[in-house]
């Protein structure tokens, strides 16, 4: 500490501010202020040392950098040292960076406004804005339950808790964690949506831009705007999401209660049967098809099916499987009511098993049970009966008619089944998994008998081929060829080695 006695360094201090205040009037008056207020705050060391040597560099004429001005600031910085430590200074203020938070966006006419009413989460009130945001400038929540337990064991391997950026690898299976699934959070199917049509439920985000609501959709809409996959359209949708923004005063319990009520809370939205869907679907695309001519080609069919499937944000796969699921509902009912049947008791019964006639229709071409129906108007009765009054207890069943059909012995059960339905359901319900079973265990047998022909024949086959035989042959057959024998070895081999080691080495002559 100095020496020198507070009195006298005060002293000191105001005859410095003299001179200097007397100096900076070449500068104008407003500098001279300045100093002299300056002067009277009570300055934390570091900003009062700062004060005094610019002071006193200004008063007697320093000029850093040469020889004399070095040893000049030499000696000033010592003196300033000295005035500073002779009297009491308060703490130095702490600088906090300001804290930057998201500005939201005018957008698609929809201006930046406040959410009314205020929304309410579990009862509990969070005022907030509306607006949009380019997604770019969100990053992934690190503290989300759905992806702590992947931010942990990054933290385990790498020693650290992974960086924004890395995070949203980690979310779009970029960095793959414990060599699970490539797309953990499903983001990939959210992206195509999301490219289709935009964000439409709104995340929620604090003012800094921390998403405690969407987290899923922020990722997938960062997905689409960096893949190579998705149009410059599709990308700029995807970019700009409307979200809901907090307030800089919500607290800790307010987001807590946006995330309990978000995800824990029911809302009790029933999702639409699939055959109200399936029936909206073809509905659309028999309109449709009546504008097409009277002789569609395939590809004007193929057309019509991804419009409709871009309609409805499914794919044209579903189309399809819808239109053959409700042509066969249709069928189905048409028998019904032709028997007798109520026909509000055959809509609700149709609706019930809608799912079945998708499995109707299962089997290799060639087989189906739907294409022995004209032949075999009984068959049909017989399926179409017990549909309808549960002798089937399942589409798996339905889907196993086409094994059945094919066995002469499991027909006749299935024939008898239907006839005691009415009377002794249990036993023909019974009848029906004994025909189902019987008929898959003859299959089996009858596919290990076939092979075993087949195996013969094709050694015999194979063995009296001459070498130049094989010339005729094209290069995509032999490759085709060498590949399915080199599997097939390798899947006689492992059966071999379970029949002893022996076995699996004998070579044949």
């Amino acid at each position: 500490m100095s020496t020198l006695q507070a009195p006298a360094s005060k002293e000191v201090i105001e005859a410095i501010i003299n001179r200097a205040a007397e100096a900076a009037k070449d500068f104008g008056n407003d500098i001279e202020t300045q100093i002299r207020e300056a002067s009277q705050l009570p300055l934390d060391a570091a900003s009062a040392e700062r004060l005094y040597t610019a002071i006193l560099l200004i008063v007697k004429g320093v000029v850093p950098g040469t020889p004399a001005g070095d040893e000049a600031s030499a000696k000033i910085r010592a003196e300033v040292t000295a005035l500073v430590e002779s009297v009491s200074r308060p703490a130095a203020p702490t600088v906090s960076k300001p804290i930057p938070h998201i500005e939201l966006s005018s957008r698609n006419g929809l201006t930046a406004h406040d959410v009314n009413p205020v929304p309410q989460f579990n009862g509990t009130s969070v005022p907030m804005r509306e607006g949009y945001v380019d997604v770019t400038l969100l990053d992934p929540w690190a503290e989300n339950e759905r992806v702590t337990l992947y931010v942990d064991e990054f933290e385990s391997k790498n020693g650290r808790r992974p960086e924004p950026a890395e995070l949203l690898q980690i979310l779009t299976g970029e960095i793959n964690i414990g060599g699970g699934d490539r797309d953990p959070f499903d983001l990939r199917p959210l992206a195509r949506n999301i490219a289709r049509k935009g964000v439409e439920r709104p995340p929620i985000i604090t003012r800094e831009g921390v998403p405690h609501d969407g987290n899923r959709r922020i990722a997938a809409s960062r997905l689409v705007v960096q893949s190579a996959e998705f149009t410059p359209e599709e990308k700029e949708r995807a970019r700009w999401i409307k979200v809901w923004q907090t307030d800089k005063d919500v607290t800790p319990d307010q987001l807590a209660q946006i995330v309990v009520a978000l995800n824990f809370e029911e809302d009790f939205k029933k999702p639409w049967p699939e055959y109200v869907k399936a029936r909206l679907v073809v509905r659309e695309y028999r309109a449709q098809q009546e504008t097409l001519p009277k002789l569609p080609k395939a590809k004007d069919l193929t057309q019509l099916k991804n419009a409709v499937a871009t309609k409805y944000a499914i794919k044209a796969a579903d189309v399809t499987r819808y239109l053959r699921m409700v042509q066969w509902a249709d069928d189905f009912m048409d028998y019904n009511i032709e028997a007798g049947r109520e026909k509000a008791e055959v809509a609700y019964r149709t609706d019930t098993i809608f799912q079945w006639f998708y499995e109707i229709e299962a089997g290799p071409a060639g087989s189906k049970v739907t294409e022995q129906f004209e032949s075999d108007p009984e068959l049909r009765s017989m399926i179409y009966d017990m549909m309808y009054d549960a002798t089937f207890d399942s589409g798996a069943q339905v889907r196993a008619m086409f094994q059945v059909v094919a066995d002469d012995d499991a027909y006749r059960q299935l024939t008898e089944a239907h006839q005691i339905r009415e009377t002794r359901q249990k036993e023909a319900r019974e009848l029906v998994k004994d025909a189902i079973n019987d008929a898959r265990q003859r299959a089996r047998a009858k596919k290990s008998i076939g092979l075993e022909e087949y195996v013969r024949a094709a050694i015999k086959r194979l063995s009296d081929t001459p070498t130049k035989a094989w010339e005729t042959l094209d290069d995509e057959l032999l490759i085709g060829l060498r590949k399915t024998l080199m599997g097939t070895l390798g899947a006689i081999n492992g059966e071999l080695s379970t029949r002893g080691d022996a076995l699996a080495t004998v070579e044949v002559e």
